[in-house]
Order: C-alpha cells, then structure tokens, then sequence
C-alpha cells in the first residue's frame, strides 16, 4: 500500500473570543516554546491592546507589512531559535511573518484580523521588493487560529475580497484542467477536489450574511483548505490560474492603481470568463454572485482600465511565470 504524506496544520481553532485562549490552546496541544512573539501593526496593538494584555509574549514586533525589506529588519532582532511567531493581522503582516519565519526556520502561526486572501494558510508569500510585488515559496504555519469576532469588525471591503479569491478557484481548476488536456500537465484530483470544494463553499450568500458567524466560518475554512490543496500540490496551481496572473501583472504595471488582490483577482476572473472563456463560461453566474456579495460594487469603484491597458495586462500576464492557462491560447 501507498500513500502520500501531507503537512497539515497541527491547530486549527475557529470560535468567538477565542484569540485571548491562545497559550490554552497550545498547551491543549502539547506545544511548547520558550518564548513567543506577536508580531502586529500598530494600529492592531492599540485596538486590541486589552486583550494582548491577557496574553504572555516575550516581545512584540510592530511591522506594517507587505514588505520584503521591513520583514529583513525585523527578523534581524530575532536571536532566539526556539521561538514561536505569532501573525496578527491582515495578509500584509502574515505575508511579512512568513518570510520570516522561512528565512529563519522558525515555526509560526497565523491569527487573522479580517480574511481578505488565502494568506492565512498559503505557502506563498506576496511582498514588496524593489518597487513591485513578488512572490516567494515559504512553508505553512503550525496553525490558525481565527477569532470571529476580531474578524467581523474588520471593514467589509475586505472580507469581500477573500470571497473574490476564495471563488477564483473555480477558473485555476479550470486552467489546470487545460493544461492537462494540452500539454500533458500532471494534476492531483485530490487538490483539485479541495480547491472546488473550498471554493463553492460561500457561493450561497449574500452580502448581508457577511457578518454573520457563520459565513465567517465557512469563509476561514474555506481560505484554510483552498490552502491545503496548494500544500498537496507542492503549487499554488489549484488556487492560481489566469486569474492571478492577471492580478500580478497589474501589480507590476499600474502598482499605483492597484488594489486589494482579491478584487483584481475577481476582476480577472470575470475578465476570462467573459472574453476567453467561450462558447462556455461561467460568467452570467459570477455576475450575478458578485452583484448579490456587492462585489461587482467595489470592483466598478477600484478598477477602471481603459481597452488599451486591459490589452498591456494580458500580454503581462502571459510572461509573468511558466504555467499553461487560457491567456496561452489567446
């Protein structure tokens, strides 16, 4: 018999007020460090101060994150090798904690302030280096803890945009599934099945649901295994397809009108649906999701390309990496 051996998270904790438990929960699961760091923002210390206080760290790091150089520097006031890194924050601080914590081989985990991207499980890492975003191969974090209530104060603009890259995994599966079918493309069902699934999961609701206990949970769950699929991948193949690549090119073009990358990435995602897609596409569909979630809302206000710039993202696109999507065949 054979079977294939995965890193899951060995936490996963998901509740009300849960965050002011986290030393409990590391000793429920027998896990122990000599020291542990919170790194947040300043902002976040200060709001959540009363409920830090409940907590022991040895130090706190205060980034403002999303920067290749700033994590560099705080990771050089780290000495001790048997530390614990706490994430707090949004996918700019996790981001930042784990390059950090792969740079030093330290163990991390992740505690969202709002569910905006796939961050808070995802072995990638998008930062800021020389002027533009890129993406970097970290490991996964030891665990996530999710405090709903932390979660639901977060500005809804954000929560809306981890729906916007929780349901692109429908064109990446896609994607994948066309590289197969044209080059030979090996994929893994099993990744593949968690990323439909992990994207399908927030299909059934509607904006006003958005700061519903519920919807929070299906969403962090779903950000957690659409995760999991990109770490039995060994790619971030099951959760990025034309989609993404559209999102990093304007990135790179037009980093000053950039938005939040689940926007672009739901942007991107109707893009292909409409226009590359055809005779069937799922576009109608996504209309009418991204309409009932008010996504299409803040897509209309942050993105505006002229023809011409929509064209100069696709030809970006199809040179930012090596992966086969629709984009090849266009």
């Amino acid at each position: 018999m054979y079977y294939k051996t995965i890193n899951v998270p060995i936490v996963l904790e998901l509740g009300e007020d849960i965050f002011v438990h986290l030393d409990d929960i590391l000793k429920e699961n027998h896990l122990y460090f000599n020291e542990k760091i919170l790194v947040t923002s300043l902002e976040l210390r200060n709001l959540y101060k009363s409920r830090l206080d409940k907590l022991s760290f040895e130090d706190i790091l205060l980034i403002k994150g999303g920067s290749y150089d700033e994590a560099l520097e705080a990771m050089n006031t780290i000495t001790n090798k048997e530390v614990l890194l706490v994430a707090f924050g949004g996918g700019s601080i996790i981001d930042a904690v784990k390059l950090m914590a792969n740079t030093l081989d330290l163990t991390y985990i992740t505690v969202p302030s709002t569910l905006s991207n796939d961050a808070i499980y995802s072995p990638i890492a998008r930062l800021l280096k020389d002027g533009k975003k890129q993406s970097f191969g970290v490991k996964a974090p030891l665990g996530i803890i999710a405090d709903v209530n932390i979660i639901k104060g977060s500005p809804e603009k954000l929560l809306l945009a981890g729906v916007g890259d929780l349901v692109s995994n429908a064109s990446a599966v896609k994607d994948w599934n066309l590289a197969h079918i044209d080059k030979g493309e090996s994929i893994n069902n099993f990744a593949m099945a968690l990323a439909s699934l992990s994207g399908n999961s927030v299909i059934p609701y509607t904006f006003n649901d958005i700061r519903s206990s519920r919807f929070i949970g299906d969403l962090a769950n779903g950000l957690v295994i659409s995760g999991l699929a990109m770490v039995l991948a060994n790619s971030s193949r099951p959760a990025s397809g034309a989609e993404h690549l559209i999102s990093h090119a304007i990135d790179d073009l037009f980093p000053n009108r950039s938005t939040l990358h689940g926007l672009q990435v739901a942007w991107g995602h109707l893009l292909v649906e409409r226009d590359f897609r055809k005779p069937e596409n799922d576009y109608e569909k996504l209309m009418i999701f991204f309409e009932r979630m008010k996504i299409l809302d803040e897509i209309e206000r942050d993105i505006t390309f002229s023809n011409g710039e929509i064209e100069q993202i696709i030809n970006r696109a199809k040179t930012i990496r090596n992966r086969y999507t629709i984009l090849t065949k266009v």
